[in-house]
Protein backbone atom coordinates (compact mmCIF):
# COMPACT_ATOMS: atom_id res chain seq x y z
CA UNK A 1 0.00 0.00 0.00
CA UNK A 2 1.51 3.39 -0.97
CA UNK A 3 2.61 5.60 1.90
CA UNK A 4 0.08 8.34 1.09
CA UNK A 5 -2.87 5.98 1.54
CA UNK A 6 -1.41 4.55 4.74
CA UNK A 7 -1.07 8.08 6.12
CA UNK A 8 -4.60 9.01 5.08
CA UNK A 9 -6.11 5.92 6.71
CA UNK A 10 -4.04 6.45 9.87
CA UNK A 11 -5.16 10.08 10.12
CA UNK A 12 -8.78 9.07 9.68
CA UNK A 13 -8.46 6.40 12.36
CA UNK A 14 -6.73 8.73 14.84
CA UNK A 15 -9.09 11.60 14.08
CA UNK A 16 -12.09 9.34 14.38
CA UNK A 17 -13.40 11.20 17.42
CA UNK A 18 -16.91 10.85 16.05
CA UNK A 19 -19.73 12.63 17.92
CA UNK A 20 -21.31 10.42 20.57
CA UNK A 21 -24.00 8.14 19.23
CA UNK A 22 -22.92 8.38 15.58
CA UNK A 23 -22.64 5.04 13.78
CA UNK A 24 -19.08 4.12 12.86
CA UNK A 25 -19.93 2.11 9.75
CA UNK A 26 -22.78 0.99 7.56
CA UNK A 27 -24.13 0.33 4.08
CA UNK A 28 -26.57 2.43 2.07
CA UNK A 29 -28.68 1.43 -0.95
CA UNK A 30 -30.76 3.74 -3.15
CA UNK A 31 -33.73 3.17 -5.46
CA UNK A 32 -34.91 6.44 -6.95
CA UNK A 33 -35.70 8.72 -4.01
CA UNK A 34 -35.97 5.78 -1.58
CA UNK A 35 -33.04 4.60 0.50
CA UNK A 36 -32.10 2.01 3.11
CA UNK A 37 -29.17 2.10 5.53
CA UNK A 38 -27.73 -0.77 7.54
CA UNK A 39 -26.15 0.13 10.89
CA UNK A 40 -23.76 -2.77 10.95
CA UNK A 41 -22.12 -1.82 14.25
CA UNK A 42 -25.37 -2.18 16.19
CA UNK A 43 -26.01 -5.48 17.94
CA UNK A 44 -28.19 -6.79 16.53
CA UNK A 45 -27.69 -4.87 13.26
CA UNK A 46 -30.42 -2.33 12.47
CA UNK A 47 -31.70 -1.74 8.94
CA UNK A 48 -33.36 1.63 8.37
CA UNK A 49 -35.84 2.02 5.50
CA UNK A 50 -35.85 5.81 5.48
CA UNK A 51 -35.62 7.70 8.77
CA UNK A 52 -38.99 6.55 10.13
CA UNK A 53 -38.96 2.77 9.76
CA UNK A 54 -36.38 0.27 10.99
CA UNK A 55 -36.03 -3.50 11.40
CA UNK A 56 -33.54 -5.56 13.38
CA UNK A 57 -31.53 -8.25 11.63
CA UNK A 58 -30.82 -11.47 13.53
CA UNK A 59 -27.72 -11.42 15.71
CA UNK A 60 -24.75 -13.20 14.15
CA UNK A 61 -24.49 -15.54 17.14
CA UNK A 62 -21.16 -16.90 18.33
CA UNK A 63 -19.06 -15.13 15.71
CA UNK A 64 -15.66 -13.58 16.25
CA UNK A 65 -16.21 -11.42 13.17
CA UNK A 66 -19.49 -10.58 11.40
CA UNK A 67 -19.31 -8.22 8.44
CA UNK A 68 -21.97 -7.14 5.97
CA UNK A 69 -20.70 -6.41 2.45
CA UNK A 70 -23.80 -5.61 0.41
CA UNK A 71 -27.29 -4.13 0.75
CA UNK A 72 -29.71 -3.88 -2.17
CA UNK A 73 -33.17 -2.31 -2.42
CA UNK A 74 -35.67 -4.26 -4.48
CA UNK A 75 -38.82 -2.93 -6.09
CA UNK A 76 -41.71 -4.40 -4.01
CA UNK A 77 -43.72 -6.97 -5.95
CA UNK A 78 -47.28 -8.29 -5.41
CA UNK A 79 -47.57 -11.31 -3.16
CA UNK A 80 -46.68 -14.47 -5.03
CA UNK A 81 -45.54 -18.03 -4.42
CA UNK A 82 -41.83 -17.20 -4.07
CA UNK A 83 -40.44 -15.14 -1.16
CA UNK A 84 -37.84 -13.45 -3.34
CA UNK A 85 -40.67 -11.99 -5.42
CA UNK A 86 -41.89 -10.02 -2.41
CA UNK A 87 -38.66 -8.69 -0.91
CA UNK A 88 -37.99 -5.00 -0.41
CA UNK A 89 -34.33 -5.49 0.44
CA UNK A 90 -31.57 -8.08 0.73
CA UNK A 91 -28.25 -8.09 2.56
CA UNK A 92 -25.17 -10.27 2.19
CA UNK A 93 -22.26 -10.73 4.55
CA UNK A 94 -19.87 -13.17 6.16
CA UNK A 95 -19.61 -14.45 9.75
CA UNK A 96 -16.48 -16.11 11.07
CA UNK A 97 -16.29 -17.95 14.39
CA UNK A 98 -14.72 -20.91 16.13
CA UNK A 99 -16.89 -23.28 14.07
CA UNK A 100 -15.75 -21.85 10.74
CA UNK A 101 -17.29 -19.39 8.31
CA UNK A 102 -20.75 -18.93 6.90
CA UNK A 103 -22.69 -16.49 4.74
CA UNK A 104 -25.11 -14.02 6.32
CA UNK A 105 -27.94 -13.73 3.77
CA UNK A 106 -31.28 -12.11 4.59
CA UNK A 107 -34.18 -10.57 2.71
CA UNK A 108 -37.18 -8.71 4.07
CA UNK A 109 -40.37 -6.83 3.53
CA UNK A 110 -41.66 -4.40 6.12
CA UNK A 111 -40.80 -5.81 9.53
CA UNK A 112 -40.42 -9.39 8.29
CA UNK A 113 -36.89 -10.79 7.93
CA UNK A 114 -36.23 -14.07 6.09
CA UNK A 115 -32.97 -16.00 6.24
CA UNK A 116 -31.98 -17.17 2.78
CA UNK A 117 -30.28 -20.51 2.13
CA UNK A 118 -26.56 -20.21 1.45
CA UNK A 119 -24.80 -21.59 -1.64
CA UNK A 120 -23.26 -25.03 -1.24
CA UNK A 121 -19.55 -24.27 -1.38
CA UNK A 122 -17.43 -27.15 -2.69
CA UNK A 123 -14.36 -25.95 -0.76
CA UNK A 124 -15.58 -25.27 2.76
CA UNK A 125 -12.01 -24.85 4.00
CA UNK A 126 -11.49 -21.76 1.83
CA UNK A 127 -11.64 -18.43 3.64
CA UNK A 128 -14.57 -16.23 2.63
CA UNK A 129 -13.60 -12.64 1.86
CA UNK A 130 -16.71 -10.76 0.68
CA UNK A 131 -20.08 -11.27 -1.04
CA UNK A 132 -22.18 -9.19 -3.47
CA UNK A 133 -25.73 -9.66 -4.77
CA UNK A 134 -26.64 -9.68 -8.43
CA UNK A 135 -30.05 -7.99 -8.22
CA UNK A 136 -32.49 -5.99 -10.33
CA UNK A 137 -36.17 -5.08 -10.50
CA UNK A 138 -38.93 -7.36 -11.78
CA UNK A 139 -40.78 -10.36 -10.34
CA UNK A 140 -37.52 -12.27 -9.65
CA UNK A 141 -35.15 -9.55 -8.46
CA UNK A 142 -32.38 -11.76 -7.06
CA UNK A 143 -30.27 -13.27 -9.85
CA UNK A 144 -27.32 -14.65 -7.93
CA UNK A 145 -24.51 -14.12 -5.44
CA UNK A 146 -20.86 -13.40 -6.29
CA UNK A 147 -18.10 -13.68 -3.71
CA UNK A 148 -14.37 -13.91 -3.09
CA UNK A 149 -12.81 -16.81 -1.22
CA UNK A 150 -9.16 -17.69 -0.62
CA UNK A 151 -7.42 -21.04 -0.73
CA UNK A 152 -4.23 -19.39 0.60
CA UNK A 153 -3.13 -15.94 1.80
CA UNK A 154 -3.53 -13.42 -1.04
CA UNK A 155 -4.94 -16.23 -3.19
CA UNK A 156 -8.54 -15.08 -3.64
CA UNK A 157 -10.79 -16.70 -6.24
CA UNK A 158 -13.99 -15.26 -7.73
CA UNK A 159 -17.06 -17.49 -7.33
CA UNK A 160 -20.67 -17.12 -8.40
CA UNK A 161 -23.91 -18.99 -7.69
CA UNK A 162 -27.10 -18.25 -9.71
CA UNK A 163 -30.34 -17.88 -7.73
CA UNK A 164 -33.49 -19.48 -9.09
CA UNK A 165 -36.90 -20.32 -7.59
CA UNK A 166 -35.87 -19.45 -4.03
CA UNK A 167 -32.57 -21.35 -3.93
CA UNK A 168 -29.02 -21.20 -5.21
CA UNK A 169 -27.84 -23.33 -8.10
CA UNK A 170 -24.42 -25.02 -7.83
CA UNK A 171 -21.65 -22.39 -7.68
CA UNK A 172 -18.97 -21.99 -10.30
CA UNK A 173 -15.45 -20.62 -9.97
CA UNK A 174 -15.35 -17.71 -12.37
CA UNK A 175 -11.70 -16.70 -11.88
CA UNK A 176 -8.91 -18.68 -10.20
CA UNK A 177 -6.31 -17.09 -7.94
CA UNK A 178 -3.58 -15.06 -9.63
CA UNK A 179 -0.16 -13.60 -8.87
CA UNK A 180 -1.56 -11.64 -5.89
CA UNK A 181 -4.69 -10.58 -4.06
CA UNK A 182 -8.12 -10.03 -5.64
CA UNK A 183 -10.28 -7.62 -3.62
CA UNK A 184 -13.12 -5.07 -3.63
CA UNK A 185 -15.60 -7.08 -5.70
CA UNK A 186 -18.72 -5.31 -6.98
CA UNK A 187 -21.52 -6.75 -9.13
CA UNK A 188 -24.58 -5.53 -11.03
CA UNK A 189 -27.35 -6.71 -13.33
CA UNK A 190 -27.53 -4.40 -16.35
CA UNK A 191 -30.70 -3.20 -18.06
CA UNK A 192 -30.25 -5.79 -20.83
CA UNK A 193 -30.15 -8.61 -18.24
CA UNK A 194 -26.41 -9.29 -18.50
CA UNK A 195 -24.29 -9.57 -15.36
CA UNK A 196 -21.26 -7.34 -14.77
CA UNK A 197 -18.55 -7.90 -12.15
CA UNK A 198 -15.64 -5.52 -11.42
CA UNK A 199 -12.87 -5.95 -8.85
CA UNK A 200 -9.19 -5.21 -8.10
CA UNK A 201 -6.56 -7.77 -9.09
CA UNK A 202 -2.84 -7.53 -8.33
CA UNK A 203 -0.92 -8.22 -11.55
CA UNK A 204 2.52 -8.61 -10.00
CA UNK A 205 3.21 -4.87 -9.96
CA UNK A 206 0.06 -3.05 -8.79
CA UNK A 207 -3.72 -3.39 -8.41
CA UNK A 208 -5.68 -3.06 -11.65
CA UNK A 209 -9.45 -2.99 -12.23
CA UNK A 210 -10.65 -6.09 -14.06
CA UNK A 211 -14.12 -7.09 -15.22
CA UNK A 212 -16.23 -10.01 -16.38
CA UNK A 213 -19.62 -9.90 -18.11
CA UNK A 214 -22.08 -12.78 -18.47
CA UNK A 215 -23.82 -12.40 -21.81
CA UNK A 216 -27.31 -13.54 -22.87
CA UNK A 217 -25.98 -16.91 -24.14
CA UNK A 218 -24.31 -17.62 -20.77
CA UNK A 219 -20.76 -17.01 -22.01
CA UNK A 220 -18.36 -14.73 -20.16
CA UNK A 221 -16.13 -12.00 -21.58
CA UNK A 222 -13.82 -9.58 -19.78
CA UNK A 223 -10.44 -7.99 -19.30
CA UNK A 224 -9.02 -4.79 -17.78
CA UNK A 225 -11.11 -1.66 -17.33
CA UNK A 226 -8.08 0.52 -18.20
CA UNK A 227 -4.84 -0.20 -20.05
CA UNK A 228 -2.04 -1.35 -17.76
CA UNK A 229 -0.82 1.82 -16.05
CA UNK A 230 1.73 0.87 -13.38
CA UNK A 231 -0.18 2.56 -10.51
CA UNK A 232 -2.76 1.14 -8.06
CA UNK A 233 -6.48 1.33 -8.86
CA UNK A 234 -8.68 0.52 -5.84
CA UNK A 235 -12.24 0.38 -4.41
CA UNK A 236 -14.43 0.20 -7.55
CA UNK A 237 -18.18 0.88 -7.26
CA UNK A 238 -20.68 0.13 -10.02
CA UNK A 239 -23.85 1.96 -11.01
CA UNK A 240 -26.34 0.68 -13.60
CA UNK A 241 -27.22 3.20 -16.32
CA UNK A 242 -29.78 3.18 -19.10
CA UNK A 243 -27.13 2.21 -21.66
CA UNK A 244 -24.89 0.02 -19.51
CA UNK A 245 -22.98 0.92 -16.36
CA UNK A 246 -20.59 3.39 -14.78
CA UNK A 247 -17.73 2.62 -12.41
CA UNK A 248 -16.02 4.93 -9.91
CA UNK A 249 -12.77 4.13 -8.14
CA UNK A 250 -9.62 5.73 -6.69
CA UNK A 251 -6.36 5.75 -8.64
CA UNK A 252 -2.95 6.70 -7.32
CA UNK A 253 -1.80 9.68 -9.41
CA UNK A 254 1.85 9.50 -8.37
CA UNK A 255 1.33 11.51 -5.18
CA UNK A 256 -2.11 10.75 -3.70
CA UNK A 257 -5.27 8.86 -4.60
CA UNK A 258 -7.96 10.53 -6.71
CA UNK A 259 -11.45 9.42 -7.82
CA UNK A 260 -11.84 8.42 -11.45
CA UNK A 261 -14.83 7.20 -13.48
CA UNK A 262 -15.50 5.31 -16.71
CA UNK A 263 -18.56 4.13 -18.66
CA UNK A 264 -19.45 0.64 -19.91
CA UNK A 265 -21.49 0.74 -23.12
CA UNK A 266 -21.72 -1.58 -26.14
CA UNK A 267 -19.52 -4.13 -24.39
CA UNK A 268 -16.52 -1.88 -23.78
CA UNK A 269 -15.19 0.74 -21.35
CA UNK A 270 -14.75 4.36 -22.45
CA UNK A 271 -14.99 7.97 -21.28
CA UNK A 272 -12.43 7.49 -18.51
CA UNK A 273 -11.68 10.71 -16.64
CA UNK A 274 -10.86 12.21 -13.24
CA UNK A 275 -14.03 12.88 -11.20
CA UNK A 276 -12.61 14.06 -7.88
CA UNK A 277 -9.82 16.27 -6.54
CA UNK A 278 -6.52 15.09 -5.14
CA UNK A 279 -6.87 12.91 -2.02
CA UNK A 280 -10.44 11.77 -2.85
CA UNK A 281 -11.33 8.30 -1.59
CA UNK A 282 -14.12 5.74 -1.08
CA UNK A 283 -16.44 6.70 -3.99
CA UNK A 284 -20.11 5.75 -3.75
CA UNK A 285 -22.97 6.37 -6.17
CA UNK A 286 -25.85 8.05 -4.32
CA UNK A 287 -29.45 8.58 -5.37
CA UNK A 288 -31.10 8.04 -8.72
CA UNK A 289 -28.81 10.19 -10.87
CA UNK A 290 -25.08 10.51 -11.48
CA UNK A 291 -24.34 11.94 -8.03
CA UNK A 292 -20.98 10.67 -6.81
CA UNK A 293 -20.12 10.78 -3.12
CA UNK A 294 -16.50 10.64 -1.96
CA UNK A 295 -14.34 11.55 1.03
CA UNK A 296 -11.70 14.27 0.75
CA UNK A 297 -9.17 12.87 3.19
CA UNK A 298 -7.15 15.96 4.10
CA UNK A 299 -10.15 18.22 4.80
CA UNK A 300 -12.33 15.44 6.22
CA UNK A 301 -15.33 16.45 4.14
CA UNK A 302 -17.70 14.34 2.11
CA UNK A 303 -18.44 15.77 -1.33
CA UNK A 304 -21.56 14.98 -3.35
CA UNK A 305 -20.68 15.82 -6.96
CA UNK A 306 -23.80 15.86 -9.13
CA UNK A 307 -24.29 16.44 -12.85
CA UNK A 308 -24.40 20.25 -12.42
CA UNK A 309 -23.07 21.15 -8.96
CA UNK A 310 -21.35 19.87 -5.85
CA UNK A 311 -22.04 20.06 -2.10
CA UNK A 312 -19.64 19.43 0.77
CA UNK A 313 -20.50 18.00 4.20
CA UNK A 314 -18.32 17.97 7.30
CA UNK A 315 -17.48 14.33 8.00
CA UNK A 316 -19.12 12.90 11.12
CA UNK A 317 -17.41 9.56 10.44
CA UNK A 318 -15.17 8.02 7.80
CA UNK A 319 -18.25 6.17 6.51
CA UNK A 320 -20.31 7.79 3.77
CA UNK A 321 -23.51 9.51 4.93
CA UNK A 322 -26.95 8.90 3.48
CA UNK A 323 -27.94 11.52 0.90
CA UNK A 324 -31.54 12.66 0.57
CA UNK A 325 -33.51 15.87 0.12
CA UNK A 326 -35.15 17.89 2.86
CA UNK A 327 -38.92 17.47 2.50
CA UNK A 328 -39.52 21.20 3.14
CA UNK A 329 -36.74 22.98 1.25
CA UNK A 330 -35.89 20.30 -1.29
CA UNK A 331 -32.18 20.86 -0.57
CA UNK A 332 -29.77 17.99 -0.65
CA UNK A 333 -28.56 17.00 2.82
CA UNK A 334 -26.37 14.39 4.49
CA UNK A 335 -27.75 12.11 7.19
CA UNK A 336 -25.83 10.13 9.79
CA UNK A 337 -27.65 7.62 12.04
CA UNK A 338 -27.28 7.87 15.79
CA UNK A 339 -28.60 6.25 18.94
CA UNK A 340 -31.28 8.93 19.33
CA UNK A 341 -32.40 9.63 15.78
CA UNK A 342 -30.71 11.02 12.71
CA UNK A 343 -28.28 13.90 12.43
CA UNK A 344 -28.99 16.03 9.33
CA UNK A 345 -26.47 18.42 7.80
CA UNK A 346 -27.19 20.74 4.86
CA UNK A 347 -24.42 20.93 2.33
CA UNK A 348 -22.26 23.95 1.58
CA UNK A 349 -21.81 24.85 -2.07
CA UNK A 350 -18.67 23.65 -3.72
CA UNK A 351 -17.16 23.52 -7.19
CA UNK A 352 -17.68 20.37 -9.18
CA UNK A 353 -14.31 18.78 -10.13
Amino acid sequence: MPRSLRLTLTILALAGASPGGIAADGLTAYRGSAWAHLQATAEPPVLWLGTERSVELPAAGAADVARYDDLVLIEPQPDGPEPDGRAEWAVAGVARGADGQRFLLYAGRGGEVTALPAPERPRQENRLASARWLASGGPEPLHGLAWLEASRPRGQEVWLAPWRNGAFEPPVRLVADGPGSQTALDAAVLADGSWLLVWCAFDGEDDELVWRRRQADGSWVGGRVSPDNGVPDITPRLRVTRDGAAVAWSRYDGRVYRVRTARFEDGRWSGEDWAGPADSLYPEWAGGDDTLLYLEGASRTWTAAGPASALRFEAATSTAPVLDRDSTSGRLRALWPGTSGWRAEPGSAGVRP
